[in-house]
């Protein structure tokens, strides 16, 4: 901190900086091809088993260079059966502080099994999309993965597939 005085004025200038430090509280091992994060399968392969035997929604963003090569991944939310907050300045935050992504893909859980973009998932989808064009972040895809249910597997569906990105 820097302060000056004036005699003539007795003007006072106080100047202060911050820093922002991030620490790994925890980290996850998994092994993946080296190839870009491009597919809803190879989304699969780095998320399938953080989504697995999760009874709340879950939402993670993995970031990816102009290449689609993969840079990192973080849980964003972590909510309840049917919903989970997001906070986009956590989002931008990984994205410039951590990564310098320049892409990004979206997935979440749907604990109750149905496969559909809810107009939820889709106004979150579009108001991300619009911040992250902003700083020059292209918005991939979004993947759900409805979890499975006695007598019914499984899906993972892409927003950009079936239209709503």
């Amino acid at each position: 901190m820097v302060s000056t005085h004036s005699a003539a004025t007795k003007t006072r200038l106080i100047i202060s900086e911050k820093a922002v430090c991030y620490r790994k509280v925890r980290s996850h091992s998994l092994t993946f091809s080296p190839e870009p994060v491009d597919t809803v399968e190879k989304a699969k392969l780095l998320l399938g088993r953080l989504f697995d035997q999760k009874p709340v929604e879950g939402l993670y963003a993995i970031a990816l260079n102009s290449s689609g090569d993969f840079l990192g991944l973080v849980r964003l939310s972590e909510g309840t059966v049917d919903r989970a907050s997001v906070y986009p300045r956590e989002l931008v935050s990984f994205l410039l502080l951590e990564t310098n992504a320049t892409g990004l893909i979206l997935a979440h859980s749907h604990p109750g099994g149905r496969a559909e973009a809810s107009n939820e998932d889709k106004a979150l989808t579009s108001k991300l999309k619009s911040i992250l064009q902003d700083l020059g972040v292209k918005l991939i895809d979004h993947f759900i993965y409805a979890c499975g249910r006695p007598g019914i597997p499984p899906e993972w569906i892409s927003m950009r597939e079936r239209g709503d990105l």
